[in-house]
């Protein structure tokens, strides 16, 4: 498990964590607009008749207890009633549509998140602290209920509490004037300041001491939130391998079942185990069960204030249950500024953590040049002196690097593992920039072309290629709205062609069954053919196909490259593989060792050289023996 890691500054000054919850709002807003003011309406509307209802109730029980007149009872019956249908309605209006509208919030939001992490330069979109950030801004909503959302529920509790106390104000204002009749006893005090003064300074004792409770209450459970983070990230590693389907066989295999259950179970410990050591020894238990004692005692010191009051005879009975109400609400209400407040510092860190991770930096130089439109595909790609080190790392993954691609041509990139060639692949489609050097497109260093028109002229078929559990042709165009006939030729044209017409849904055959049961699951030769055919449906000028073949059987294997002239046309093609079998048909083999081009030149001149070439081919000499 991780070391431990210095604790996180939680709070900030009052003004700071203003700026920061506001600046909160106002992206949800315009992520949702019309949803807080649907809430602000549904709560102060509530609190409004829930007021007026209090008073009319007030008069009826005096009515009740005095003169009994008919015409008076049934009009504060009705306009209970009614105050009663009036208030659902609008909640129910106000509730619905609030909800719908939070609902796509919550959708936009993630959105906007993943939007970023999509965004970042590769480099920096790989990176595990970076990645951390992300999934972490998820994990302070659910673990801890801070973020972004919570300051809608601050704001709103703001604004109900200020309405409460102002609504509670209005019904207590003759209370503070009510009289107890002269001659009874304790009258001189009753009558006098000093009493209001005297529950005023109890209710603010107990309003501080129960912010105190709750403020070091709080810290002490923010503080475990960073030690759940490596739980959580187990538990979503553990539940996401379960889910998947190419782990199953071997999971049965080797019984990782155990294994699995192990690693959840130490991230368990360690993320409770610190939680506890912070919530189990006790301290936190007696701040949260005095919080609750103080929350209490507010109660039942203006059932005092106004059963004092009752008793010597200063108002009706009716008046007892509005004082009564409206005291406690004001207590409790006024107590929950300073707490709103607090809580309102507490959050204003992790939402200054979302909004940091929105604010990262995109440090490759995004340039603004289009890319010329040739319909000749005469695009010439040249890397001058090309130089890379990944981040932190003290050695070169590639350095010196000269090559410049023939139009048309086809070259074949081969090597041991770690020799540089998908480093190389990486820096050609710009995932990364080069530290030395130079990449040129038609003579333009390719940092001044805007990327994604860049990257318009490069298909590529990733070893680890994706595809979406979505219809087989819309996994070709990329697209809902494709052009069904293109891509049925591009996928003939890699070798699917017999397949498609074995299929009865044809293009709109879903791949696998996670959203339709009647989806295919296809092996994995038939989905590296489809990766393929989406590369030649962009029909770029230029197509890289990194292991083409690398889950094709033999006969297979044969059949592609036996296409693979047609297949590419008039494009530039670029191989990485393995199969040095592969390189015989290319009309340029770069041979990579330690991060630098070792040799170049033909499959028979490469052959007769007796360099690196031909030892990686006698390496595979048993293979290509028997080919022959």
């Amino acid at each position: 498990m991780p070391k431990k890691q210095k604790e996180q500054k939680y709070e900030m000054s009052l003004k700071e964590s203003a700026v920061w919850t506001l600046q909160a709002i106002r992206l949800l807003h315009r992520l949702a607009p019309g949803e807080m003011e649907l809430a602000f309406a549904d709560d102060i509307s509530g609190i409004i008749f829930n007021y007026v209802n209090i008073f009319l109730m007030a008069r009826l029980i005096d009515e009740l207890a005095t003169e009994m007149r008919p015409e008076r009872l049934i009009l504060f019956a009705a306009l209970i009633i009614a105050g009663t249908v009036v208030r659902q309605i609008l909640h129910y209006t106000f509730f619905h549509i609030k909800q719908y509208k939070g609902i796509f919030r919550g959708e936009k939001k993630q959105y906007m998140l993943s939007r970023k992490l999509a965004s970042l330069d590769y480099v920096d979109a790989e990176r595990q602290d970076i990645r951390d950030r992300f999934f972490k801004i998820k994990q302070d909503e659910d673990w801890a209920d801070k973020g972004i959302n919570s300051a809608y529920s601050i704001a709103e509790n703001l604004i109900c509490v200020v309405t409460d106390i102002i609504s509670c104000i209005a019904l207590t204002v003759s209370f503070l004037f009510a009289k107890v009749p002269e001659g009874t006893l304790g009258a001189w005090f009753l009558n006098s300041p000093l009493f209001i003064l005297t529950v005023a300074a109890a209710a603010v004792l107990i309003a501080k001491l129960l912010t105190l409770c709750f403020t070091a209450a709080e810290r002490l459970q923010l503080k475990t939130n960073d030690a759940s983070a490596q739980m959580n990230r187990m538990e979503r590693h553990t539940r996401d391998i379960q889910k998947d389907e190419s782990r199953a066989l071997d999971m049965r295999i080797y019984s990782q079942k155990e294994q699995l259950i192990a690693m959840r179970r130490e991230a368990i410990d360690y993320g409770y185990g610190a939680m506890s050591k912070k919530l189990s020894k006790g301290r936190y238990g007696i701040l949260k069960l005095l919080q609750f004692a103080l929350a209490y005692s507010t109660d039942w010191l203006m059932y005092l204030a106004v059963g004092l009051k009752a008793l010597a005879g200063a108002f009706s009975i009716g008046s007892v249950t509005q004082y009564v109400y409206a005291l406690t609400v004001l207590s409790d209400n006024l107590s929950k500024v300073p707490l709103t407040l607090n809580e309102m510092r507490l959050n204003a860190p992790y939402i200054k953590k979302v909004f940091d991770f929105m604010e990262l930096p995109n440090n490759m130089y995004q340039g603004s040049l289009t890319t010329e439109k040739r319909s000749d595909r005469q695009y010439d790609i040249e890397f001058r002196d090309v130089g890379f080190k990944y981040p932190a790392a003290e050695t070169w993954a590639l350095r010196h690097v000269n090559i410049k691609f023939r139009v048309g041509t086809r070259l074949a990139v081969v090597g041991e593992n770690g020799s540089g060639k998908t480093t190389f692949i990486k820096l050609l489609c710009r995932l990364y920039d080069p530290q030395e050097g130079q990449i040129l497109l038609n003579g333009i260093d390719i940092k001044k072309y805007n990327p994604r028109d860049y990257m318009g002229v490069l298909s590529v078929v990733f070893q680890d290629y994706f595809l979406l559990s979505q219809p087989l042709g819309e996994n070709v165009g990329c697209s809902k709205d494709y052009d069904r006939k293109k891509a049925e030729k591009c996928l003939t044209e890699a070798g699917f062609g017999e397949r498609l017409e074995s299929l009865p849904e044809g293009l709109d055959t879903y791949i696998n069954k996670e959203f339709e049961p009647k989806g295919v699951q296809f092996s994995g030769g038939e989905l590296q053919k489809i990766a393929i055919a989406r590369a030649l449906y962009k029909n770029a000028p230029f197509i890289i196909l990194d292991e083409p073949t690398a889950a094709l059987d033999p006969i297979a294997e044969a059949e592609i490259y036996k296409q693979f002239d047609d297949i590419t046309g008039d494009r530039t093609a670029i191989y990485i593989s393995h199969r040095l079998s592969s390189c015989r048909f290319c009309d340029e083999i770069a041979v990579f060792d330690g991060g630098r081009i070792v040799e170049r030149g033909t499959h028979d001149s490469l052959i007769n050289a007796q360099g690196r070439y031909r030892e990686l081919w006698e390496a595979q000499a048993g293979y290509y023996q028997k080919e022959s």
